[in-house]
């Protein structure tokens, strides 16, 4: 019956108390839902929107928000690979990209065709590789992962063979492209020519123009200061008003202070395959073998490690190679070539011809459209000249995000989800041992205990209140106090390193004894008398009368159990120095060490789901124990 009286309600403060304890619950249910809304919206944002802490993630909903996202994925979680890539830019979080002031869809359509005649390592890839934090796959390592494994027909002994590696798992990261770098020099072995292929299937968005102009204006910015002025002022040209007017020539300047800044670049940053040295220079170029080796000899024996080397007899017979070597001895050769100043015997930069990206992208409008007038009608634009012309990066990026934006927004909601479950998939044995290490702790916990109360329940034993005294002895003592004697205690009986020292020493509780026991001593001694006149044994009587009954404080126990064995992280990482006896907690509390908050945050609430799911399969034995006796 209700506790009060219909009548009773009407009354104004019996409803204004009714109306408060309303109030106080639906406080207290928000109290415990937001917290747990707000994990799980931030559990798929990244580093640029992860301390935001809204209830919906705002890129849900906002089409900028959405390209800040895009634009950190892209460009590698790496704000100076952006700058780079978008010259005379600097921001230093991504929460600082905006939006294209306008969009000309012919010039990203046009701007395509043209990056698909760039080569290989023109190029570099974006969505690959997260620097902030390596062991974190975007878009494009998931590629990458699937198809090297498609590729060794999912067999990663086939991959460690040809890769002549010990991995144990397809988890390879795309590589760290920097061909925007003199000092970036990659080998050029079966993993390298597999990752070039794997690149030329690419959609067009996962590839952008190594970005050599930004390293052009990030070393004359360090050379004197980021203030347009100051160009302006030195080159006595009053067009150059912003960073992005400083853009790199393809031959010496004129100007004899911009030739100074140009020939000083050439020796000192700029990456040597996107040089081009005249024939004219051949004589140089073998006087200075020659200064280098002394010797034809020496010259010999020094390449003679490289693949397709032939011997010389004199120096005249080693030509001007036609671009960057391959070969790590011709290369070394070509790179002191540029670097050392014509007194020193290296390259005069008269005769050099710089082939980037961007100086490929100008000369490609310029043979398009002739006139600089016809392309700003075409594309909206108000360049002065094609000299001054930059490779419409954010532009391209906001483009293909909107033309992709259902498959962006779909992987940035499972990206922290699916790194999570591949992280765990592939490490040791958590999943295994967990379920095993559950399982177990579960079903000992509801044999022992229900056994041991039974027992003190059924028979008046002379100890039995010492018994439970030392029951309730131990609950008064958190369970690191105990876990000493516990690690002792297995060693001492070689177990650690295996399933029973994280299995043993949770199989029994002082507080489901104590508990059991009480709910067996308030069944009715009728029930017992019975079954024994029917001729049951004290185990029948056990199994088909007490523990029937008392489902509701089992479900209790149990969930309990499960709780604290697949919760527990440090018992098992005490006990169980061994990578492969780890449990999911203990590889969970392992990633923390490195991965960001949004990943965290995946990962608990993927962790979450087991004891939710155990707890609503229980709940209604839990409800019926709890409802049951209110009942009678």
């Amino acid at each position: 019956m209700p506790h009060i009286a219909l009548v009773g309600r009407r009354a104004l403060k019996t409803r204004l108390l009714i109306f408060a304890i309303y109030v106080a619950l639906t406080l207290g249910g928000i109290t415990m839902v937001v917290p747990f809304w707000l994990m799980l919206s931030t559990s798929v944002t990244s580093n640029v929107d992860s301390h935001d802490y809204t209830l919906v993630p705002k890129y849900l909903v906002d089409d900028v928000a959405l390209y800040q996202k895009y634009t950190e994925s892209a460009y590698n979680e790496d704000s100076k690979l952006y700058n780079y890539a978008n010259a005379g830019q600097d921001i230093g979080d991504f929460r600082d990209v905006k939006k294209p002031e306008q969009l000309n869809e012919q010039l990203v359509k046009d701007y395509d065709q043209w990056k698909a005649t760039l080569p290989q390592d023109f190029t570099i890839t974006l969505h690959g590789y997260s620097v902030t934090k390596p062991k974190i796959s975007l878009m494009g390592a998931h590629r990458y992962q699937q198809f090297l494994a498609e590729r060794y027909d999912h067999s990663i002994a086939a991959l460690n063979k040809a890769y002549r590696d010990e991995r144990e798992y397809f988890d390879l990261q795309v590589p760290n492209e920097q061909w925007y770098l003199r000092v970036y020099q990659p080998i050029r072995d079966n993993r390298f020519a597999e990752f070039m292929e794997f690149k030329r299937g690419l959609p067009s968005w996962y590839i952008a123009p190594a970005p050599v102009e930004g390293t052009y204006v990030e070393f004359m910015t360090n050379k004197y200061d980021a203030k347009p002025e100051t160009f302006a002022q030195r080159y006595g040209d009053p067009t150059i008003k912003a960073l992005t007017d400083l853009t790199l020539p393809a031959r010496l300047p004129k100007n004899p202070a911009f030739a100074e800044d140009w020939s000083d670049y050439l020796h000192k940053d700029v990456p040597y395959q996107f040089v081009k040295i005249d024939r004219a220079a051949g004589p140089a170029w073998q006087a200075f073998l020659q200064h280098t080796h002394h010797t034809v000899a020496a010259y010999n024996r020094v390449h003679a490690g490289d693949a397709g080397f032939k011997p010389i007899t004199r120096f005249a017979q080693v030509p001007l190679p036609d671009g960057a070597p391959t070969a790590v001895a011709a290369l070394a050769d070509w790179s002191q070539f540029i670097q050392k100043l014509p007194s020193e015997g290296g390259v005069d930069a008269r005769y050099v011809q710089l082939d980037t990206p961007q100086i490929r992208y100008r000369s490609w409008l310029r043979d398009k459209f002739g006139d600089i007038a016809r392309m700003n009608a075409a594309y909206g634009t108000a360049y002065t000249s094609f000299d001054r012309v930059q490779i419409p990066s954010r532009e391209a990026d906001w483009s293909y995000m909107m033309a992709n934006k259902k498959l962006v927004r779909h992987d940035f909601l499972v990206r922290n989800y699916r790194d999570v479950a591949a992280y765990i998939a592939v490490h040791g044995r958590a999943l295994w041992v967990t379920l095993i290490l559950v399982c177990s702790t579960v079903l000992l916990t509801l044999t022992v205990n229900p056994l041991a109360a039974y027992a003190l329940s059924r028979f008046n034993l002379p100890s039995t209140y010492k018994i439970l005294l030392f029951c309730l002895a131990t609950m008064a003592f958190p369970g690191e106090v105990t876990a000493i004697p516990n690690f002792l205690l297995m060693k001492h009986l070689h177990l650690l390193n295996s399933l029973w020292a994280l299995i043993l020493p949770g199989m029994a509780g002082g507080f489901a004894i104590f508990l059991l026991k009480g709910f067996f001593d308030s069944l009715p001694q009728e029930l017992y008398e019975a079954a024994e006149i029917d001729g049951a044994n004290e185990f029948q009587m056990f199994t088909k009368i007490c523990l029937p009954m008392s489902t509701p404080v089992l479900a209790v126990i149990g969930l309990g159990a499960f709780t604290g064995a697949y919760g527990s992280f440090m018992w098992a990482f005490v006990v169980c120095p061994d990578k492969n006896w780890w449990t999911l907690m203990v590889w969970l509390q392992q990633m923390q060490s490195w991965a960001p908050q949004s990943m965290i945050f995946a990962a608990l609430v993927l962790a979450a789901i087991p004891t939710l799911l155990v707890f609503i399969l229980a709940q209604n034995v839990i409800m019926r124990g709890v409802i049951i006796p209110t009942e009678k």
